[in-house]
């Protein structure tokens, strides 16, 4: 038995000006080692795949009755009785049980002959679709390719199924207590990636649209890789209707596009964060048959100015990089967009510009008081726990662990030394979290009743940042659309704009977060109307103040962030 690690892509387009393709069958049978009848019809229907592998293909789900302890089924029981529960009721529960296409045909595997597959394979599909897989020496991890390509236009709630099977299974002696005789077993299901749910897809899809889709997978339970494969297919989540199939092969597939970039995902970006200037890094895809070796990437932040990145190397087929652009600098709103896209792959026009862009969202950080709570539940390997926070520059102000006693509650108040934005950080040194592969630990960062980060279900870390806001002893914005500063926080020098209700002597105040007074400046004269000025924080620590413009009648107060 081996663990193998399982990537998938999937392809996918649809189109009306396109001709329709050719179908390619789907069985579903739902079988068990412990079933009589099963034996007779598994055979059957195993002799007709092998006499018409152009019309059909199958996959088979072992369930847990007549009689339990079918192998099969112990080796991925929950996938199994989603997929039953999906097309059988409890009135026509039983085995053998076949579905052909999703809703062609349903029910006894008694009912169906090789008409009804010639009957389904004469109409027509809106999809095309190729898949390859492949094993690597070490035979522990599986690489499959499904490429699937749109000749109608489709308008419905579809799903990508990708389906890992074992082509054949032979038992010497019989497999369980209750068994049917049966040794040996055809397609049998391993795993559904990335769940029994499948993979969503855009509501409408036209001609030359596709999705690329990844995942992973390692499993406990292989007893032959050399036997290892996967099926894709493409199914209506309304009417069940399976659209098109494909089993794979170990050959290329040949992808729609010679020159073709795709914009994945933003990795080093939090979804809360209280910083105003990001060095973005993007996972940037060749979905082209020619390699890649120069792009412009062009992005922005909500309404800021668009910046430049040119990118040179070697990008092949279906291979990713991750670009890290140049830092940004930004004014923090409540609500945040990264405006990311791609042009001009090796200087020429890409051949599918509907994926070169890419949106990211996120908002500002809460807000602590200097009283932070660290509650931390511990799994079943508490030395690979630890956490710390750190201010902005990166100084380590509160750490804990790594811990001594599993699944026991760790939980202590640490007192943050002054304003600023800081973050906190959990690693597990096992790469599983601390919930729930290896027990059910979890933890929480709360500050004054507020959550600012929980969780347990990561990889090897998790961050998040949060403000600590102190007491400033000052007024705030008593007109709060009298005031603003750009960007905040602030790294460098910000803009300051506010309006003056009449001409008026007007000073400008900088104090800390306690109140103490850190410059001052007299900004003259200055009519009614808007004004603005420059805010230096370059010769400023790191932290939390309050700027206040004052006139003869009027005070107005905004916070501002320094950062580093």
């Amino acid at each position: 038995m081996k663990k193998f690690l399982l990537i998938i892509s999937v392809f996918l387009c649809v189109s009306t000006s396109y001709s329709q393709s050719q179908r390619l069958v789907m069985l579903e049978e739902f079988t068990s080692a412990t079933c009589g009848p099963c034996v007779s019809k598994n055979t059957q229907f195993h002799t007709w795949e092998l006499q018409n592998p152009d019309k059909f293909t199958s996959i088979y789900y072992h369930v847990n009755w007549p009689a339990a302890g079918d192998p099969m089924n112990l080796a991925n029981p929950g996938e199994v009785a989603t997929r039953v529960s999906y097309y059988m009721s409890s009135s026509n529960m039983y085995v053998p049980y076949s579905v052909l296409d999703g809703n062609y045909y349903n029910g006894s595997a008694a009912g169906w002959n090789m008409t009804n597959i010639n009957n389904r394979y004469a109409v027509p599909s809106p999809f095309e679709v190729q898949l390859m897989h492949s094993v690597s020496a070490a035979q522990d991890t599986v690489f499959s390719t499904v490429l699937v390509k749109c000749t109608q236009d489709v308008a419905a709630s579809m799903t990508v199924h990708n389906v890992i099977i074992e082509k054949w299974i032979h038992f010497n002696s019989a497999p369980c207590a209750s068994s049917n005789g049966e040794r040996d077993f055809y397609n049998v299901m391993k795993k559904m990636i990335p769940g029994s749910a499948g993979t969503n897809l855009p509501p409408s899809m036209l001609a030359g649209d596709y999705v690329l889709i990844e995942g992973t997978w390692k499993v406990g339970t292989v007893y032959d890789f050399t036997q290892i494969a996967s099926v894709g297919f493409v199914q209506d989540k309304g009417t069940k209707e399976i659209y098109q199939t494909a089993r794979s092969t170990t050959g290329p597939i040949i992808l729609p596009y010679n020159t073709d970039v795709q914009t994945l995902e933003v990795v080093n970006m939090l979804p809360k964060t209280c910083k105003n200037k990001i060095a973005p890094a993007v996972k940037i895809r060749n979905n082209g048959n020619n390699p890649i070796t120069s792009m412009t990437i062009k992005y922005k932040i909500n309404n800021g100015t668009l910046s430049s990145f040119t990118w040179n190397g070697t990008l092949a087929s279906l291979q990713k990089t991750v670009v890290t652009l140049p830092e940004y600098i930004f004014n923090l709103l409540d609500q945040n967009t990264l405006t990311v896209y791609t042009v001009s792959p090796n200087n020429a026009a890409d051949q599918y510009p509907k994926n070169d862009t890419l949106q990211f969202n996120f908002t500002t950080s809460p807000v602590s008081t200097s009283q932070v709570k660290v509650a931390l539940r511990t799994d079943n390997a508490p030395a690979e726990t630890t956490w710390e926070i750190k201010n902005s520059l990166n100084v380590v102000v509160a750490s804990g662990g790594p811990y001594a006693e599993p699944n026991k509650l760790y939980q202590q108040t640490y007192t943050l030394p002054q304003a600023d934005c800081y973050t906190f950080i959990i690693h597990d040194a096992g790469g599983n979290g601390i919930c729930c592969a290896n027990g059910n630990g979890g933890y929480e960062v709360s500050s004054n009743g507020t959550t600012i980060k929980q969780g347990g279900s990561f990889a090897y870390s998790e961050t998040a940042e949060f403000w600590m806001d102190a007491p400033t002893g000052t007024p705030e914005l008593s007109n709060n659309n009298s005031l603003s500063v750009y960007p905040n926080p602030m790294d460098g020098s910000s803009s300051v704009v506010f309006f003056l209700k009449q001409s008026n002597e007007v000073h400008m105040t900088l104090f800390s977060a306690f109140g103490e007074k850190v410059a001052s400046s007299s900004l003259g004269f200055l009519d009614a109307g808007r004004q603005q000025t420059t805010l230096d924080s370059r010769n400023l620590k790191p932290g939390m103040y309050v700027l206040q413009i004052s006139t003869g009648s009027e005070v107005y107060s905004r916070k501002v962030s320094v950062v580093r």
